[in-house]
Formats: C-alpha cells, structure tokens, sequence
C-alpha cells in the first residue's frame, strides 16, 4: 500500500490542537497532513489517550528529540487509534482500513495523535482489538505497556503471588489489576475515592481499600497477613510512605520512574524504581497480553478534540482511570 496521494495534497490540511508556545493551552490549528516515509503509517485518528505526561507538555516540558526542540506550533498526543489510509516504503503486514492502536515514543520533529491524522512507526502499531472501541484502544499503549512491565519485568509476579496496587484506580493501576487477575495474583487495591474503590473491585481486586482514608494502611497488613507480598505503586505521596511502611519484611516493591517515593528508613524491603520501555520485544510482549485478554481500559470521561484544555484539566483532577479525546 502506497501513499495516497489525495493525503499529500489535500489544501484544507487536519484539524490539530497544538501547542502555540511553551506552556501556552494548545488551540486548534489547520495544518498540512503528513506524509507517510519508510516505516510509517498514516492513520486517521478516531480518539488520542490525554495523561498526567501531557500535562508536563502543557506546563512547557516538552519531549525533545536527540538534538532538537520540538518546532512551533507543536502537537502533543502519546498515544491514539484509528484507521489506518496509507503507508510508506517498506511497510507490511497492514493494510488500508485497519484498525489500530500506536504509540508516537518521541516526537520531536514529529507531530503527536491531537489531530485528525498521525503518523506511527510501523514498529510502534499493532491492530486493535475488535472487542475494544476506539477510545479504549487508543489509551492501551502508554499506560497499558508500564503495568505489564511493572508487573512481569521489574517484580517478576509469578501466578499465586500476593500484590498491592497503589493507585488502583488510575490509568496504569486499573490495568495492572487486570493483569494481575489473568496471571492468578491475589490483590490488594488502595484506590482513590469510594468510586475508585468500586472499580478497582470491578477490575479483579481481590481486595480494595481507599487510600484517601485514615487507616487503609492497617487494610493492607491485614491482607499481608505478616507475609511477603509484591508491591506497585503508580504514585506518590504521603500515602505512599504509610503503605511502604505496613509492608512485611521481604516485600519487593517497584514503582516507575518519575514517581517520587519516599522510602521509610526500616529494614527489609527490596525497593526499586523501573523505567518502562516503549520499543521492541517489550512492546510486542505487551502485545500479545493485549490480545489474549480479557483486558478492558476504562475511560470515564471523553472531550472533542476542540476541548482539549478541559480534557488536560481534567486530568489534573479526581478521574478514574483514563481520558480521551475524540478526533473523528
């Protein structure tokens, strides 16, 4: 499949949100759609993911290249899915009218998934799965790859282990509850909210606490039980530290990088951070995960792409697991 030429030479150009300026909103823009080179694919986006790195985009710590700034007007967007329209050289295994899912790992000098048309390295795409809607689809990448990784790669979770998800309710922990159900853990969620709680039961929680609330520390011992157990924690906080600390000696904990933990000074704890890989064998293991299910993304709330600052907003404030915006 070969470029389209109609994509390359279309005068009315993409509907995108970008950004004018470091920390500026972004606002919309009309710009020319991209033309598919070696590897790529160009995909009609139907719904972009918006997380917690987006807000760093916003406050003006934008993803850089090796060598370069991002150029002006600049837009943001990690990850999206829709259909794919062209290809270029090299390309295979895809073809005009797919469905998929991709990620953009680094986007300067390239453009992100807040627009009507992205392009994705034909490495960082994968088709979506045909139970999941668009939206749920086009959140998978970034948060789904860091909880299989979390889970399988830095804590080694083997099927009958005991796990406390620590932020069970967000865009990474809701999928690590999954994973965790599929793998045959045995789970401990601290959860954001009566809300959160209810949907970390819903995602497999064998057991599920609020992490807002006095005393959730004393939930999790009692889950211990004195035991070890493996812990993932996908923030940080106050809260954080009181769970480190009701921990058993001999747990392994992990968190990603970019978390701030705050380790209590005790004993007994084997504790590290991880940095999630989005490339290779990591991603197509993620993958495969994927596939063989049952995975579900809960996206609670979803903007138009227009409204792109409120979504940003809304990431900022209480929300469980993910939101999108809608490009189609």
């Amino acid at each position: 499949m070969q470029p389209a030429r109609r994509f390359d030479t279309d005068p009315s150009g993409m509907r995108a949100m970008a950004f004018p300026r470091p920390g500026a909103a972004p606002t919309a823009r009309t710009l020319p759609i991209p033309v598919p080179g070696p590897g790529q694919l160009l995909v009609r986006l139907h719904a972009a993911g918006v997380g917690r790195w987006d807000l760093l985009e916003r406050d003006g710590a934008f993803a850089r290249g090796p060598s370069q700034a991002p150029p002006f007007p600049h837009v943001g967007g990690s990850e999206g899915a829709g259909v794919v329209v062209a290809s270029g050289p090299g390309v295979t295994g895809f073809r005009e009218g797919d469905r998929v899912y991709g990620l953009v790992a680094a986007r300067a000098p390239r453009r992100g998934c807040y627009a009507e048309f992205t392009l994705f390295d034909a490495d960082l795409c994968w088709p979506a799965p045909p139970r999941l809607s668009m939206d749920q689809a086009a959140v998978l990448a970034v948060d789904g790859a860091l909880a299989w990784q979390g889970l399988h790669e830095a804590l080694q979770a083997r099927r009958g282990d005991a796990l406390v998800v620590f932020g069970a309710s967000g865009g990474a922990g809701h999928f690590v509850l999954q994973f965790a159900a599929n793998l045959g853990l045995r789970t401990c969620a601290v959860a954001s909210g009566a809300d959160g709680v209810q949907l970390a039961l819903r995602m497999g929680a064998d057991a599920a606490t609020d992490g807002r609330q006095r005393g959730f520390d004393h939930d999790v011992a009692r889950f211990a039980d004195g035991r070890a157990v493996l812990a993932l924690l996908t923030a940080g906080g106050d809260a954080a530290t009181r769970l480190l600390a009701a921990l058993p000696a001999g747990s392994r904990v992990a968190w990603p990088r970019g978390v701030e933990i705050d380790l209590p000074q005790r004993a007994g704890l084997s504790a590290s951070a991880f940095g999630p890989r989005y490339r290779g064998d990591a991603m197509h293991a993620f993958h495969a995960a994927v596939e063989r299910g049952p995975l579900v993304p809960h996206v609670s709330r979803r903007f138009p792409l227009e409204r792109l600052p409120q979504a940003l907003d809304a990431v900022g404030a209480h929300h469980l697991g993910r939101i999108a915006v809608l490009t189609a």
